[in-house]
């Protein structure tokens, strides 16, 4: 893989972000659900991009100084090489006036809880069923900007 840049999300995007929502959730947006997102200028989107084709993104959402990570998929071919990271800390680099951010992630995601904890998000409490397909408990976990 070549050198990852990253990008504001457009609605021409929404076919490649839907691919990576099937790979990635057994939940996955639909197409149009994620056209809306897009959309929406009061959503914080982006994509990170390698040899001119999408290979992750993050949709987020922030109010005041309050912020929420939706989503966040990395294309199956390019995890393990920090673009799930990337995103997140250009998430939190280009949102300055956010001092809190929020996440939920599932209990069996070992993977996506070692990167939030090793941008410092915390633990804060334990969402029992919280998701579906198949049913799972959930974390929220919080980050405290300073």
């Amino acid at each position: 893989m070549s050198t990852v840049t990253i990008r504001p999300g457009r609605v021409e995007d929404a076919p490649a972000l839907r691919k990576m929502e099937v790979q990635n959730f057994t939940d996955p947006w639909s197409e149009s659900g994620l056209l809306t997102s897009l959309a929406n200028p009061l959503n914080y989107i982006r994509i990170a991009e390698a040899d001119g084709r999408p290979v992750g993104y993050l949709i987020a959402s922030r109010v005041l100084d309050e912020g929420e990570l939706l989503r966040i998929a990395v294309d199956p071919d390019s995890r393990v090489r920090g673009v799930g990271k990337s995103l997140t800390e250009t998430m939190m680099r280009e949102n300055p006036a956010a001092k809190v951010w929020r996440l939920d992630v599932r209990v069996s995601n070992y993977g996506a809880i070692k990167l939030y904890e090793s941008l410092g998000f915390k633990p804060v409490v334990r969402r029992r069923n919280y998701y579906e397909k198949p049913m799972e408990d959930g974390i929220m976990m919080m980050l405290e900007i300073k």
